[in-house]
């Protein structure tokens, strides 16, 4: 049997598989997915239903890796809650991994523990009949960590029982399972392709971790996107004797918006912009005297520090007024760009990499901390940074914005641990997709276009390292969870109304 060869990563903490920062994200959850399921009780006695757990555990090792929480009732479709363990129950490691080898000439190492958990907090502002179920057996549960299979796993021979006077065939001798959503199934086509991608990189993990590597190359995607087209020219002109809010005025009087998100700098009493001031259609032209006007290439500014840092400021002034002009709410405080919400949620259309996909980009929730509905926004923040002297990137930081009234933000220490819930709910590939979401709304599902003097590649940067990547839990998670994203909250209130 091959034992169980490093870590899992969850949102970027490298961890061991069965730890506590594991468990309390898996407890977090109440709805299954493609690597959590939920069982109120399993039992490992000669006739039981275990080919039952028997086929999860095929499905879920064959799509790379997984976990079953035990103890948790079905309340609603697909939504479950923490009632516990019976006094009688009776599982253990050994027979448990005894019981499932039964069925494979393959074994694979499950890992399993029993924990105590008082579930009554998390579901304090719940309806009454959701408080009586909450530890109502006990306080008592258990969960079980099946790793990813190094080959196909296949059952040995049949798996049945009975149920009644019936009996039931689970599965039959060499069948292969793999987990879809939250179902237990036979692979499609595609996903016996997925099966054998991760089949190769889980032998590579291996091998490096064994101290014996082959060679493969790893694709890694960052949030970054290259500045495909820069300004050639910085224009200079002197201010003419205007405030900010005769600025304001002025701007707007010729149609610019967002006339208070200015695409310049005022230094030294000049302006600077990338805008051609020497055009006299042009409207910034007017915040100057004409005749102090100055054209000038823009490799001499990036030769200056502090013109450098200008030229940076700029640049993120003008994605900044870009972003608001294609229809988005910013938060000066902190950078943060989002959508507003008028009625209880918001979704957006979309072109992911392999489908059109719709989003929830905003929703109204309740918060256990503040005692009330608020809503929380998905939400990023841009920023150009330099590599080298000629190189200029847009990174896209994905994060979530809280607001009262779905369009004016709240902060504060309670606020912000509703923003470290949100985040600590999501996948790594979740936030790949996020990233190229916002990419999607800002560029129309192209490269970003401002005015006629720059643009931003719609493609994130990636980079080919022919090195081990520590695996990552789920390992076929990324594709799957792009083609089929899911924006649900764990314990929302209305779950459970």
């Amino acid at each position: 049997m091959r034992e169980v060869v490093g870590g899992v990563v969850i949102n970027e903490v490298e961890t061991e598989p069965l730890s506590d920062y594991i468990v309390d994200f898996l407890t977090s959850q109440n709805k299954e997915c493609p690597y959590l399921d939920f069982k109120q009780i399993i039992t490992t006695r000669k006739d039981s239903s275990f080919p039952e757990l028997a086929k999860d555990i095929f499905a879920f090792s064959n799509y790379g890796g997984g976990w079953i929480l035990i103890g948790w009732e079905e309340v609603k479709s697909n939504l479950y809650l923490p009632v516990g363990l019976p006094e009688e129950y009776d599982v253990d490691q050994a027979s448990l991994q005894e019981k499932f080898n039964s069925f494979t000439d393959i074994p694979i190492e499950i890992s399993y523990k029993e924990f105590n958990r008082d579930f009554g907090d998390l579901f304090s502002s719940s309806k009454e009949e959701v408080r009586q179920k909450i530890n109502s057996i006990s306080k008592r549960f258990a969960i079980i960590y099946i790793p990813p299979s190094y080959t196909e796993l296949k059952p040995n021979k049949e798996g049945k029982y009975k149920r009644g006077d019936k009996e039931r065939i689970v599965f039959s001798k060499e069948e292969l399972f793999y987990r879809r959503g939250t179902q237990s199934t036979h692979p499609s086509s595609n996903e016996n392709q997925l099966i054998k991608k991760r089949l190769e990189k889980e032998e590579y993990r291996i091998s490096v971790l064994s101290g014996e590597p082959d060679k493969l190359d790893e694709k890694i995607h960052s949030n970054l996107f290259k500045v495909t087209k820069f300004p050639k020219y910085v224009y200079v002109g002197q201010k003419k004797d205007f405030d900010d809010v005769s600025i304001k005025v002025l701007l707007k009087q010729e149609g610019v918006f967002p006339e208070w998100m200015h695409k310049f700098k005022i230094w030294n009493s000049n302006i600077v912009t990338f805008e051609n001031l020497i055009n006299s259609d042009n409207v910034y032209r007017r915040l100057v005297h004409p005749e102090t006007i100055r054209k000038e290439p823009i490799e001499l500014w990036l030769k200056n520090e502090d013109k450098n840092r200008i030229i940076i400021e700029i640049l993120n002034r003008e994605i900044k007024h870009y972003a608001i002009a294609k229809g988005m709410y910013y938060f000066d405080n902190f950078n943060k760009f989002y959508y507003i919400l008028e009625e209880d949620s918001r979704k957006e259309k979309w072109q992911s990499r392999y489908k059109k996909s719709t989003k929830t980009v905003a929703a109204k929730m309740y918060a256990e901390q503040l005692e009330r509905f608020i809503y929380w926004h998905v939400a990023f923040s841009p920023e150009f940074i330099q590599i080298g002297k000629e190189n200029f990137f847009l990174r896209i930081l994905p994060t979530f914005i809280i607001t009262d009234d779905g369009k004016n933000p709240i902060v504060g220490s309670k606020e912000g641990t509703i923003i470290t819930r949100l985040s600590y709910s999501r996948y790594n590939s979740s936030y790949l997709n996020t990233v190229l979401f916002w990419m999607h709304q800002l560029g129309d599902g192209g490269a970003i276009h401002i005015s006629d003097y720059l643009e931003i590649g719609s493609e994130p940067l990636t980079v080919e390292l022919p090195v081990g990547i520590i695996y990552d839990i789920p390992s076929s998670e990324f594709r799957l969870e792009i083609e089929g994203e899911s924006d649900e909250l764990s314990y929302r209130k209305d779950d459970f109304d």
